[in-house]
Formats: C-alpha cells, sequence, structure tokens
C-alpha cells in the first residue's frame, strides 16, 4: 500500500473517532441535568451557608416545616423552614479573599529579609530564603470578619506556625460557613467553606549557596593581632538568598582559645564598619563577628545552639548565617557571620543607654583595672563591657554597677528572694536554654553576659542574656567525636562542684521561682518548640553541606557532619525529654493531668479522651497514672474522681 494511502486510512480512523466522542459528549451533556444532583447552597438568616455538593449526598427530603440533606453515609443534616433564607443551586454570596501573604522577620527568627507571596486567582506563590522550613505567615484579607484555614485548623496572621515542606491548601471563609465533605471510611462532616488557594512556595536554600565573603586587606597584609585592626574591603555575595554588599571595614583577630598567631589558621575575626550596616540583610549594626568554629566537629554547635535560644526566647539571641570566607583571596573554610554581642541595634537595643551597663561574667577577667570588679561574696570575675569609662559618656560609675551586683550576689548566696534583683524570666530562659544544651562554660563562669537596661534605677533588674559561644556543649568533653554523644542525663544544677562559681549557678538553677518559670517554659518548649529545633538540626546541615564538606577538605576535621546533624536529633530529643521528665516529677501537681496547674473535672475528661483514642503520648503516660501502678487505666480514673471528691 502507497504512503499516501496508509495516511488516508489513519485519517479515517481518526476521523471517525473523534465523531463517535464528539456524539458520546454531546449525549451526556444532554441527560446530565436528568441525572445530576444539583449543588445546594442554604443561605441562613443568620449569615451563616451551608453548602452540600452533589458528590456527597444521597437525596433531599423536605417537610412543611423543615428540609433535611442526607449525606452519603446516612447522617441527616436539618434545618427549620423559618430559619433559612434561600437555597440556591448557585453561591450568592461574596467569598473573602486574600490580599496579602508574607513571610517577615519579625515572626521568623531565620528570616533576614522580609518576603512577599504574589497572589493568583486560586494559588499564592513565594520565594523564602529561609533555614529552616518551619515559619509563621502574616497575611490580610479583604474582609476582616473572614477567617483562615488549613486542613480545617484556623490559621492566625503573625501567630500561627507550621512546617512547610509539603504542599498547604488554605481555605479563606467566613466563620460558620460549611461544606459537607468525605472525612474518610466512607464517613462525611461539615468543614470550614471558603474560597481555596494552593500555597507554592519554594525554599531558595534547597538550591543556593551559602554566601561567600571576600576580605581583602590594604597592600594584602595579615591579620595577625587581637589588638589592632587593618584596613580592608568586604565583598559579601549573598549566594541568591540573601543581599550582596561591598563597603570598606575594619578587621581583627577575636577569641581566646580559638585564636591562633599563625595567620594562615582557620581564625575568628572581628569586623567593625564606619557606619551601620546591613551583611546579609540582618538589623544594622557597626560591629559584627565572623566564627570560625575551628574545634573539631564544632562547625553545627553554635547553629543549632542559637536556634534553641530562639526557640526558647533568650534575650537578643544571635542569628548564624553559614558563609565560605576568603581572606586576600586564599579560602578559610566554613564560617559563621553574626552579632558582636553589644549595646546596640543589632544585639541588646535599648531605647536609652546613657545609664546601661553590659557585663561578662567571664574567668578571664581580661579588661583593663578600672574596667572590671571581683564580686563580693563569691569572688565572680565581672568585666564591664559597657560603659567605656574612658570613652563614654555617662554618669554610671564602676562602683555603682558593682554594688547593684553584688547586692544580687548576696540574695543568691543566701537564698534569700531575688526578685527584686533580677529579671526572673530572662534568667529562666537563659538558664534553661544553657541546661538543654549542657553548655557548662557557665559555671566558670565564662562568656556569661548580663545587664543593666538603668544602673541608678532601683526597679531596674538584672537581665541574663544573650548566650554566647556554644561549642563548649552538647556533650562535648574534648574528645573530636563526642558532640552529641554524652551527658544525655547529665543533672546540670546538682552534678556540678559546690565550690564558688559553681555553687552560685547552682542556686539560681535551683531557685524557686526560677525553677517554677523554667517549668511553665518547658511544657510550652517540649512539643513544637522542640520539633522545630530537631527539623532544624538537619535543615541546616542540608542547606550548609557543601560549605562543610568543601572546608573538612581545606581544614580536616575527621567529623562525618550528615552523621552528626542526624545525632544531633537523637541527643537533643533524649535530652530534653530526661529534662522536662524530671522537671515535671518535681513540679506536677498529682491529679493535674492536662498540666493546667491546677486538679479539676478537666482532668477527667483528658484522661477519659486519652484512653478512648488510645493515644501514644508520653506526657499522658507520665501525669495521666495517677495510681502509680506503671499503667494508665480505668482505675486511674476511678482514683482521680475519688480524689476530686474527697479533695485529697
Amino acid at each position: 500500500m502507497r504512503m499516501r494511502e496508509v495516511k488516508a486510512n489513519i485519517c479515517l480512523r481518526f476521523h471517525i473517532r473523534l465523531h463517535e466522542r464528539v456524539v458520546a459528549l454531546l449525549f451526556a451533556v444532554i441527560l446530565l441535568p436528568q441525572i445530576a444532583y444539583a449543588t445546594y447552597y442554604v443561605h441562613l438568616k443568620d449569615g451563616r451557608l451551608s453548602v452540600f455538593p452533589s458528590t456527597s449526598i444521597s437525596g433531599v427530603v423536605e417537610q412543611d416545616d423543615s428540609i433535611s440533606f442526607i449525606a452519603l453515609d446516612g447522617v441527616e443534616y436539618s434545618y427549620l423552614r423559618s430559619e433559612i433564607e434561600s437555597i440556591d443551586e448557585q453561591l450568592n454570596k461574596t467569598m473573602p479573599k486574600f490580599l496579602t501573604y508574607k513571610f517577615d522577620n519579625k515572626h521568623n527568627y531565620q528570616i533576614t529579609v522580609d518576603v512577599e507571596g504574589f497572589i493568583g486567582i486560586d494559588y499564592i506563590h513565594i520565594d523564602v530564603g529561609a533555614i529552616g522550613k518551619r515559619l509563621t505567615p502574616s497575611f490580610t484579607l479583604s474582609d476582616s470578619l473572614a477567617h483562615v484555614f488549613v486542613d480545617g485548623v484556623e490559621q492566625q496572621s503573625g501567630v500561627t506556625r507550621m512546617r512547610f515542606d509539603e504542599p498547604k491548601n488554605y481555605l479563606v471563609g467566613y466563620d460558620g460557613d460549611q461544606v459537607l465533605m468525605p472525612v474518610g471510611d466512607g464517613s462525611y462532616a461539615m468543614r470550614p467553606y471558603g474560597k481555596e488557594y494552593k500555597l507554592n512556595i519554594y525554599f531558595l536554600t534547597d538550591y543556593c549557596p551559602v554566601p561567600r565573603i571576600d576580605i581583602n586587606t590594604l597592600d594584602g597584609v595579615n591579620i595577625s593581632s587581637k589588638e589592632y585592626y587593618v584596613d580592608a574591603e568586604i565583598i559579601i555575595d549573598g549566594g541568591g538568598i540573601y543581599p550582596s554588599m561591598t563597603d570598606s571595614v575594619k578587621i581583627k583577630g577575636r577569641g581566646n582559645t580559638s585564636w591562633s598567631s599563625d595567620p594562615l589558621a582557620k581564625n575568628p575575626y572581628r569586623l567593625k564598619f564606619n557606619k551601620k550596616v546591613k551583611p546579609l540583610g540582618l538589623t544594622k549594626g557597626k560591629n559584627w563577628v565572623l566564627l570560625a568554629n575551628n574545634q573539631y566537629g564544632s562547625m553545627l554547635t553554635n547553629a543549632i545552639g542559637m536556634k534553641a535560644a530562639s526557640l526558647i526566647g533568650t534575650v537578643a539571641a544571635n542569628h548564624i548565617i553559614p558563609v565560605d570566607l576568603y581572606v586576600n583571596g586564599v579560602y578559610k573554610g566554613n564560617y559563621n557571620l553574626t552579632e558582636k554581642v553589644g549595646l546596640a541595634g543589632n544585639s541588646v537595643d535599648l531605647a536609652n543607654e546613657d545609664m546601661a551597663a553590659l557585663l561578662e561574667l567571664d574567668t578571664y577577667y581580661d579588661e583593663l583595672e578600672g574596667q572590671k570588679f571581683m564580686s563580693d561574696p563569691q569572688n565572680i570575675p565581672v568585666n564591664v563591657k559597657y560603659p567605656e569609662f574612658g570613652e563614654d559618656s555617662t554618669a554610671v560609675s564602676l562602683e555603682n554597677i558593682s554594688a547593684r551586683f553584688n547586692a544580687f550576689v548576696r540574695a543568691v548566696n543566701n537564698e534569700e528572694d531575688i526578685a527584686d534583683h533580677v529579671n526572673i524570666d530572662a534568667l529562666a530562659r537563659y538558664l534553661m536554654l544553657n541546661e538543654l544544651i549542657c553548655n557548662k562554660e557557665i559555671f566558670h563562669p565564662k562568656s556569661t553576659y548580663c545587664y543593666y537596661e538603668n544602673v541608678l534605677e532601683d526597679s531596674s533588674k538584672l537581665i541574663f542574656g544573650p548566650v554566647w559561644d556554644l561549642d563548649w556543649a552538647f556533650g562535648y568533653n574534648t574528645m573530636p567525636s563526642s558532640y552529641f554523644e554524652y551527658k544525655i542525663e547529665y543533672d546540670y544544677f546538682n552534678t556540678n562542684s559546690s565550690a564558688g562559681q559553681y555553687e552560685f549557678v547552682r542556686k539560681l538553677g535551683n531557685n524557686e521561682k526560677v525553677s517554677q518559670r523554667m517549668y511553665e517554659l518547658w511544657k510550652d518548649f517540649i512539643g513544637d518548640g522542640l520539633d522545630e529545633l530537631c527539623e532544624f538540626c538537619l535543615d541546616y546541615y542540608y542547606y550548609a553541606k557543601p560549605s562543610l564538606e568543601k572546608s573538612v577538605t581545606a581544614f580536616p576535621d575527621s567529623i562525618s557532619y550528615s552523621t552528626q546533624s542526624t545525632r544531633a536529633v537523637r541527643w537533643l530529643r533524649k535530652r530534653a525529654n530526661y529534662i522536662y521528665n524530671r522537671i515535671c516529677e518535681e513540679h506536677w501537681l498529682l491529679g493535674d493531668v492536662n498540666g493546667d496547674g491546677i486538679m479539676s473535672v478537666l482532668d477527667i475528661t483528658v484522661l477519659i479522651d486519652y484512653l478512648l483514642n488510645e493515644q501514644n503520648d508520653a506526657t499522658m503516660q507520665l501525669h495521666g497514672d495517677i495510681n502509680k501502678d506503671g499503667f494508665v487505666n480505668i482505675k486511674d480514673i476511678t482514683t482521680l474522681i475519688d480524689m476530686l471528691l474527697t479533695g485529697t
């Protein structure tokens, strides 16, 4: 058969099949009104709307005074005719919609530059430069009375936090508007109804490299001193995530045990700009730090520790951004750009610093005479970081500061009420963070910061924070592979020596008011907070992975950071639960099943719900065992009822 005839036969068969399909489609369209149910929009007089799609109902039953819609599972949804405004087969109501949708750094510690999404007809697209995928979105709606839902759960702008590693479907609607939907296992239920949006989120950290920082010193001189600055040019390439910049800068060495006089070593540095700048989009400031993390196995520790600090809510938690550093064209390895602790906009930001004082409790005790003192009692070494009495104009004196601090130490030493001397909430958060990561530095003490907003005002209390220097934590005991292996079940406040400064920190941790506040903070943290911290361990590693591997090659580290990131998750979960269970045993009232601080009928309800749903919750297993027989069962309910009836 000739090729032309073959083609003709193919075309003929194609047209026959096309004709058959068109006829079938027309037939279906003609029959559709006869065989399909309509979608019913029930508009109620109180403004609510109930929607019954044809795919969810088997029929409609009309009576003189009511109308019922029968779900496919047989459940009836009935309405009195007196409460119905109208029943239509089309929606006669304007539905609310998103006007704006964004992620901002006000509610998201790991975002340095606010990002706003593009809102389409039924979708939202947004590119996010965030290390970590648990975020808090902010949004505005076309109607202040509208609500936003994800999977039936209401979302609050700037409040609700969730992980965005999987697609999210948003629904914008009014309170009380519902639609009948399948909910699994052949069942149907009423769910919120409204305009639907699919969120398309693109995490730049999944694809972009870490930023690159080039520092070129004047005439190529080496950075060999911690005392003297060297003039340089700094070039920051944001890697497609963060803003880039070029500027002049002064640079010098920093650190104690981490510093080496060898200019080729992986040394930490301090940066000082002539004016306030926003490197990588961070809050404006003149002073910044490049952390080298040059201890074996330490390139994740400060990032994880500072993330924990932000989640726990310590004062002015530093941001940690991984970067590749080059000095005079020579690769120096993976570093962290972070804020320098100080009274400044990018650290402890005070409205007025005139009467403020920033202290560092540190055994190095390396400030000049007249800029430091030993506490009386306890001989705690205190460096006054601000004010610098020879430079800053201030009415505050060293005597003012030492008198205030000594009064605090005496109250701690004598086990008196310390609430008049120190901010209990800030202290509890500070100690909670250090206990979680097992940072024993503060017992020496080393790198322990605290400040007064106004030394001369009696009502101004000592505030602990920011936290700093976290690479001697997480079970570290001088062995390269020891991070995230040891000290999981370590009683932080009661295992250390009882001498000197150790006793001082021990008494702080065991103070009744501080301990009670830590207990309250742990109840909030042990769920979503701990989950986010563990997620961050992996998210940070995967973002920084190419940089970490390159750094390990240039500066041998002998650590698998892939292994360490997963080990960190296990260590943190085990340690957090160890601390939480111990502190709950100390503070949790027997019979207080839900942890609200009282024993009530509500605890019986929670316990019954737990047993009926056969949940597997460690907290309930611990506190639902009222009769202490090792099991949570009906006996605990009867025991709890007896306790409530007898008041015991």
